[in-house]
Formats: structure tokens, C-alpha cells, sequence
């Protein structure tokens, strides 16, 4: 297995000091195809699927865009930065315990909403949570699932009450 370094170097006063920072591939490797496949699976939820189903006004729409889509970027970094301390299961509670929090503190939020707030959570927690457990395959498979599943609730529900607007 080879391994990058990066040197940092402190300088002080007459003498440099030089500490040699160990990166392994392999994780980095995972951090970045994990990550763009959780990037590209939350922006396709919340491009095309959140967008285009729901008739609101574009400020609305482009603030639970950009809530999306940056709640899904830092639950997954958190989650997979800190998945080598033994919390896997209890901690993606954890985020849905303080998710149910925010719910109650915050201003009244359509349930609709709450729910693609709980689905972007809920994927970026599998994802990062599985790195070492579950292919990128795997991963995708279980992903494009959930996407294929939003899709044809969304699709079933704005076609049996064309007239309707979304909630």
C-alpha cells in the first residue's frame, strides 16, 4: 500500500523543525468516491426531484435547495471523519435526535420538507457510515434505489392531482 506524506515545516527561530503527516490512499481514495457519489446523490434528489415536483415560489424553493444540499455535505464529512471512533449506529441516532430537536426550535417546516431533510440525512449517514462495509457499487445501487423510489412518489402523487400544488 503506498502512502503520501505532505511536510510541514515550523520554523523557529534558528532551527526548522519537520513533521512528516502520513496519508493513507486507500482512505483517501474512499473519502473522495464516497463523497462525490453522496454529492451527486443529494443534488439529483434536490435538483430533480424536489424542484421539479414542487410548485412553490423560487426563494423558497432555492433555500431548502441550498439547506439540502449543505446539511447533506457536513452529515456526511462528520459521519465519516469520526467513523473510526466506535459510535456507527448510536451516532446517526444521534443526528436524527437532534434533527427532531431542530424541528421543534425552528420555524413551522412542511412535513414534505422534513421529510427530504430526513432523507438527505438519512443518505449521507449510509454513506459515510458503510465505507469500509459496502462497495461504491453497493453504495450506488442503494442510492439510486431511494432515488427511484422518490421519483415515482412524487410522480404517482403530482399526476393523480395535477391541479394541486405540493406541500
Amino acid at each position: 500500500m503506498v502512502s503520501f506524506f505532505f511536510v510541514i515545516a515550523f520554523a523557529s527561530k534558528k532551527t526548522i523543525d519537520v513533521e512528516l503527516i502520513f496519508v493513507n490512499d486507500q482512505d483517501l481514495t474512499s473519502l473522495i468516491s464516497i463523497l462525490l457519489l453522496n454529492i451527486f446523490v443529494v443534488l439529483f434528489i434536490s435538483k430533480c426531484i424536489y424542484l421539479k415536483f414542487n410548485n412553490k415560489s423560487k426563494k423558497s424553493l432555492n433555500e431548502f435547495f441550498f439547506t439540502y444540499n449543505s446539511a447533506g455535505l457536513i452529515t456526511f464529512l462528520l459521519c465519516f471523519l469520526l467513523s473510526n471512533v466506535k459510535l456507527d449506529l448510536g451516532f446517526a441516532l444521534g443526528l436524527f435526535a437532534i434533527f427532531a430537536i431542530l424541528r421543534f426550535r425552528t420555524e413551522t417546516i412542511k412535513v414534505k420538507e422534513m421529510t427530504y431533510f430526513f432523507v438527505v440525512i438519512g443518505i449521507s449517514a449510509i454513506n459515510a457510515l458503510s465505507n469500509n462495509n459496502a462497495s461504491i457499487i453497493e453504495l450506488g445501487i442503494a442510492n439510486g434505489s431511494i432515488i427511484i423510489i422518490l421519483f415515482m412518489l412524487e410522480y404517482l402523487i403530482n399526476r393523480s392531482s395535477p391541479n394541486k400544488l405540493s406541500d
